[in-house]
């Protein structure tokens, strides 16, 4: 008699918790289109291609009077001393999507090509985007920073102090 008891109840508990349906979660809102901000002046970080070293990271500087402050770190062994950095200056100009970048008095040329979220991609001598052996693309990427407070503007930071007690 226990035994059907015990059947009983399961069964019961079986249908109970088989019994509620669940709903599906509502589907999520759609989300706001990012606006990406027009034209090239900017601070852009990336990474090129280097022959005779083993990287080389860049740090670009695009102003609005087409100026360009171009610093590079060349990695040429495993050791920090065998880092060499070199600031390039020059100017750009931008001709529909392209980007020619001359530093160094004409001396370095570099191409690029405006790719999509601010960034532009180094171009080879045929006009195809660069791909390095792992299919990488040699890019700049654009570095979106938040505007600077002015000097007197102290608000925010005078909230943040902690209150001394007395």
């Amino acid at each position: 008699m226990k035994i059907s008891r015990w059947i009983l109840l399961f069964g019961l508990f079986l249908l109970l918790g088989c019994s509620k349906e669940e709903s599906a979660p509502a589907p999520l809102p759609p989300l706001k289109k990012i606006e990406v901000p027009e034209g090239a002046v900017g601070f852009y970080s990336g990474r090129l291609p280097c022959d005779n070293c083993k990287a080389k990271v860049v740090k670009a500087q695009l102003k609005e009077d087409s100026s360009v402050v171009f610093i590079q770190n060349m990695v040429r062994g495993a050791t920090l001393d065998s880092i060499d950095t070199d600031t390039l200056t020059g100017h750009f100009t931008m001709v529909g999507d392209k980007m020619t970048m001359e530093l160094s008095e004409g001396k370095v040329r570099y191409h690029f090509q405006q790719g999509s979220y601010g960034s532009f991609a180094l171009l080879t001598g045929a006009g195809t985007v660069y791909k390095d052996q792992d299919g990488f693309k040699a890019e700049l990427i654009k570095i979106y920073i938040n505007p600077m407070r002015p000097a007197g503007d102290t608000a925010k930071a005078d909230s943040a102090k902690p209150v001394e007690d007395k």
